[in-house]
């Protein structure tokens, strides 16, 4: 471990390096990018500046209330939804389309409830946060061994003796991971919000810095967050090794039998009135102007449909939605292959990797900017920078987790290597490669949304944007819903696929 920390280091001190080189050789243009070493100089220079940390301690208080608050809120949500098997599986394709919503469209809605303040940044940071906590905790409790359950009940122990005592520490590795996924997420976003959105904070600095091509604030502000992050996942992943090293347990997934056809839709109806309820309450409360309601949102929706202009936007964003997933799936999972085939390799590498996706990504849009202009490879770019690397490391993990006697048959069959990936290690990891596609799908969504927001005029995101310049909620929850229920109908599927392979 020592040493693949050392080359981690080595790794990253060379990559500073080349990049510094690249810039000042001219082989990256200053129009996209100064040297390291004087980000760093202007980094220096805005931590003498008392503006500075007031921007950055809003933010960090505002990341610390949305990361407790999902944890906790995550932690109870899992716990009940792993007692009453029957509600998770009618709302697991929710869960798993989670991540492919634009949360950003309820910010006015909060500015209602809440008022012009830190409150309504603090719930966005919360919603990313949120189901990260709910699905790590669902993870913990389905890999407590049954035999732990029963040496429970030989001793007797009452409901919460059971909890403390057995089912948190056998559950832990997986909550503990829960929760340092529940900090990152609140990291993404409270400072997307900030860019998008807010007023103050290190998200608007960023922008603030952009608009007003002031280069040099900006890339010394993105290297402060993206300092920040590093240092954070470090940490994190520090401490989930210890837990990891004290406990663990195997999984043996979900609980119960699988509900049938009539169940699922019946689940499903209630969890649909359940959600239209609270959302014209929500409405009620606030008024139009935050919140359209369901009914005007379904009449702005049949509009859409009559407009070719829309279907125009459909096409570019379906465009985009699959040359991303090609870049994402595809090349995340070979690479994941790759790299997972050598454990010294995936060592070295895979802390790296999760550093570099906690980075706030919404915060790198003016480097994509800058690189791709604006426009499909721009949009391309964002989906497939949010897809990427989860595919790689489930894939990658896969690989680490196949049965060893797969690997000494190959070397016994005297195979190649083409010859081993292509006939041990990709069909044993298929199973995995169908979870990694189905995590991977929801985010590359999400993430050519984003891309279409801030680095296109054409596509959904832009018409989510355009709506929330010009406050048309009802367009705005519009093309939310339908890219919620794509989502749904898409994981559903993939869902189902995954079960599937994981029972074969």
């Amino acid at each position: 471990m020592r040493s693949a920390g050392a080359l981690r280091l080595l790794l990253t001190i060379g990559a500073i390096l080349a990049l510094e080189a690249a810039c000042r050789t001219g082989l990256v243009g200053r129009g996209s990018m100064i040297p390291p070493s004087e980000m760093l100089t202007e980094l220096v220079r805005l931590m003498g500046t008392a503006g500075f940390w007031t921007q950055a301690g809003g933010t960090l208080r505002n990341i610390a209330a949305a990361a407790l608050a999902a944890m906790v809120v995550g932690f109870a949500g899992g716990a009940a939804l792993h007692a009453v098997p029957r509600v998770r599986r009618a709302v697991e394709p929710l869960i798993a389309s989670y991540y492919a919503l634009p949360f950003f469209v309820l910010y006015p809605l909060f500015i209602v409830l809440f008022g012009m303040n830190a409150v309504p940044i603090i719930f966005m940071g919360f919603l990313y946060a949120v189901m990260a906590m709910v699905t790590g905790t669902l993870g913990g409790l389905d890999r407590i061994p049954p035999v732990l359950r029963k040496v429970g009940r030989t001793y007797r122990l009452g409901r919460l003796q059971d909890a403390l005592l057995i089912q948190l520490p056998a559950a832990g590795p997986h909550i503990f991971t829960g929760a340092k996924l529940a900090l990152s997420y609140s990291v993404t976003g409270v400072i997307g919000a900030e860019f998008i959105l807010a007023s103050s904070g290190l998200g608007y600095s960023i922008s603030f810095a952009y608009n007003n091509l002031q280069d040099r604030t900006m890339y010394a502000l993105l290297l402060f967050v993206v300092v920040f992050v590093s240092t954070l996942t470090v940490l994190l992943h520090w401490a989930e090794q210890k837990v990891r090293h004290r406990s663990g347990a195997g999984r043996t997934g979900m609980t119960g039998e699988s509900a049938g056809t009539a169940e699922k839709l019946l689940a499903g109806a209630v969890i649909l009135l359940v959600i239209l309820g609270a959302w014209q309450i929500f409405h009620t409360v606030a008024g139009s102007e935050a919140l359209a309601s369901p009914l005007v949102t379904a009449q702005r929706m049949t509009t859409l449909f009559g407009n070719p202009g829309f279907w125009a936007n459909v096409t570019e964003t379906a465009q985009a939605l699959g040359l991303s997933l090609l870049i994402s799936c595809i090349g995340g999972g070979l690479a994941g292959v790759v790299i997972g085939a050598s454990r010294s390799v995936s060592e070295v590498l895979e802390p790296m990797l999760v550093t570099i996706y906690a980075i706030p990504k919404v915060t790198l849009y003016p480097v994509i900017l800058l690189f791709f202009g604006l426009g499909m490879p721009a949009k391309v770019a964002f989906g497939a920078l949010h897809g990427f690397i989860p595919m790689m490391l489930v894939t990658m993990g896969a690989i680490r987790a196949m049965n060893p006697v797969l690997r000494r048959s190959a070397r016994a069959m005297r195979l190649s290597p083409a010859q081993t990936l292509s006939t041990i290690l990709v069909p044993a990891t298929v199973p995995e490669i169908v979870t990694g596609l189905r995590i991977s799908f929801s985010i590359t969504l999400l993430g050519v949304m984003v891309g279409e927001m801030f680095a296109s005029k054409r596509g959904l995101g832009f018409m989510i944007m355009n709506g929330i310049s010009v406050n048309d909620t009802a367009t705005m929850m519009s093309i939310t819903v339908l890219i919620g229920l794509f989502a749904v109908v898409v994981n559903s599927a993939l869902l189902a696929l995954d079960h599937r392979l994981h029972r074969a």
